[in-house]
């Protein structure tokens, strides 16, 4: 029996130990419960389908997720932030430009909110001049970071999902002793390289920037690796997190945004003093988040400037087993194709059964879902996977059990189905 299957006579862990034993390949009692996030329309679509307020209001805790803590407020967009303007409205599409100076254009109401959909028509880095008016708002000592008192001054609603700000909350301070008795795992998030370079500059004009405007490029990743650590300096001294993880999202379906090579020349020398940086400070686990096919990626990376890697996606031509074969020691959570659970309970259990057939061979490797779990995933479906995980984490055997569909007998009766086409019409009802 492999050590990431539940053993008679393991003491019971908590979360946060379990979660460090499987990243460090221990022994654990069981698996941890992590089954993956639904977003806005998908909690809307569910509420059509039985699920009551009240399940929703504590949906982890209801479906018994294992769950995590943060650290408080880490905000690092523009302090203050530049003037949010509308251009104009027409039908259900807005151009404006944002607090980071991008011209863009969104739909007013979305179809499905939480996955949104936007078109940027203009980014406000272009050259070393306005890369220095921009740097101007990229103070990481400004105290609108770390504690009370929104992003540096008020924003408008106009941003669908607030994408980009955090708003006012709690910093690092309030989560001290917390932090100390924690007994789940702690994990801090914030934009890395790629990902924040693309926010200033766009995909196309950072793509041109390497060939064009190299210095610059070098300049700007270098400021931001330090404004990074200067900004995670007094949280990640008073409180030890478990997980840091790196938001970069620089891949498409089947290669990276950026090539290998500009990786290691732009990139990888940062990620190498962000890595021993978070590793001085006691994280456990540094992990990037990409979207995307990560097979160019994770060759410059790891082992040498991070620990894992998510969601893998299995429609970017990700493949967990792989992924762990070839990259020995590496931490990776994710890989339940999504697309598989809009198909019924059948689809659901092969797919689930496959991800924890590799996570038990090879461990390392927590199974959830590859992403935000979209609006046309039923809600019984997912609500099967959460009791199979929870079957395939304590143990159960992976051809023969079946789960006994308890949270399905908890819901209301079924209203309607989502249907795309219906989201759309009426997102859109005022161009018509």
């Amino acid at each position: 029996m492999s050590m990431y299957v539940r053993s008679e006579g393991k003491a019971t862990m908590n979360a946060r130990e379990r979660f460090l034993a499987v990243v460090n390949r221990q022994p654990v009692d069981r698996m941890p419960y992590v089954f993956g996030g639904p977003r806005a329309s998908t909690l809307a679509a569910w509420r059509k389908q039985g699920l009551s307020e009240e399940q929703q209001r504590t949906f982890g805790s209801w479906i018994g997720a294992d769950g995590a803590m943060g650290i408080g407020k880490l905000y690092c967009g523009p302090v203050p932030p530049l003037p949010e303007t509308v251009i104009r409205e027409e039908g259900n599409y807005r151009w404006w430009r944002d607090h980071w100076g991008v011209y863009r254009m969104d739909a007013i109401a979305q179809p499905t909110d939480g996955f949104v959909t936007r078109s940027y028509l203009e980014f406000f880095v272009k050259d070393r001049a306005s890369w220095e008016e921009m740097r101007s708002h990229l103070d990481p000592h400004s105290k609108e970071r770390t504690g009370p008192g929104g992003d540096g001054a008020p924003l408008t609603k106009l941003n669908p999902n607030g994408y980009r700000n955090v708003g006012d909350g709690p910093g690092w301070d309030a989560y001290v002793e917390r932090a100390k008795a924690s007994q789940v795992p702690i994990g801090a998030t914030v934009p890395c390289l790629y990902w924040t370079l693309r926010d200033m500059c766009g995909f196309e004009g950072l793509s041109m920037m390497f060939y064009d405007q190299p210095k610059l490029v070098h300049e700007m990743m270098e400021y931001w690796t330090w404004f990074l650590m200067e900004i995670l300096e007094e949280p990640l001294s008073h409180i030890t997190v478990d997980h840091l993880m790196l938001n970069e999202d620089m891949a498409y379906k089947t290669q990276s945004m950026i090539s290998p090579a500009h990786m290691r020349e732009f990139m990888l020398p940062h990620y190498r003093k962000l890595y021993a940086f978070a590793k001085g400070k006691g994280v456990s686990v540094v992990d990037m988040d990409s979207d995307g096919y990560n097979g160019q990626i994770l060759p410059v990376f790891y082992p040498e400037a991070i620990d894992g890697i998510q969601p893998i996606e299995i429609a970017a031509h990700n493949d967990p087993e792989v992924i762990l074969r070839e990259n020995p020691g590496i931490y990776i959570q994710g890989g339940i194709d999504k697309r598989e659970l809009r198909f019924g309970k059948a689809r659901a259990r092969v797919e689930v059964a496959e991800r924890y057939r590799v996570a038990r061979e090879h461990g390392g490797y927590i199974p959830s879902v590859d992403h935000g779990v979209p609006p046309d995933v039923p809600l019984r479906t997912f609500l099967y996977m959460v009791e199979l995980i929870k079957g395939f984490a304590n143990g159960e055997d992976l051809d023969t059990y079946e789960p006994p569909c308890e949270f399905e007998q908890q819901l209301g009766p079924i209203e309607k189905m989502f249907d795309p086409n219906d989201a759309i019409a009426a997102a859109y009802a005022l161009d018509g």
